[in-house]
């Protein structure tokens, strides 16, 4: 015989992986396609030619420390979020050095991207990409948890 609490606890657990099922098909969600990038519902942006998933910052002027900050707060998709290097930033044009060639997908309006600095003195340097609207903080990870 079943007692009361043991089917309320399964009730209970069920409810939870349902939930939490739920929560997951809709982070996978694909919701726009463009060539080799596919948007995700939960705002993840994967490019699938080189593996590097993306996360587009607040779209406000951002100094260098609030985008860093912000990066490593992340805990979207399972974390693991990184400054974008120069060298990620460039895997974006589809037309090197065409400013107006990276996906639509990472929606910004923002004109410059701050990528990893090494060093962080004054004289940060700038990615720049799209128009004239101030710099935005992205956040990058490969795909199969590997560092690029």
């Amino acid at each position: 015989m079943i007692r009361e609490p043991t089917v309320q606890r399964f009730l209970l657990v069920a409810g939870i992986l349902l939930a939490a099922s739920a929560a997951l098909a809709d982070s996978s969600e694909v919701i726009g396609r463009d060539g080799d990038f596919v948007a995700y519902a939960n705002g993840v942006v994967a490019d699938t030619r080189t593996g590097l998933e993306w996360l587009v910052g607040p779209d406000v002027d951002t100094s260098y420390h609030q985008a860093v900050e912000w990066v490593r707060g992340l805990t979207v998709a399972g974390g693991g979020w990184r400054m974008p290097t120069t060298k990620d930033l460039r895997t974006l044009y589809r037309t090197p050095g065409v400013l107006s060639s990276i996906t639509p997908l990472l929606r910004t309006r923002g004109i410059h991207v701050w990528p990893h600095q090494d060093n962080q003195e004054l004289s940060l340097y700038l990615f720049g990409y799209m128009d004239p609207y101030g710099t935005r903080g992205f956040a990058v990870r490969s795909a199969d948890g590997n560092e690029s």
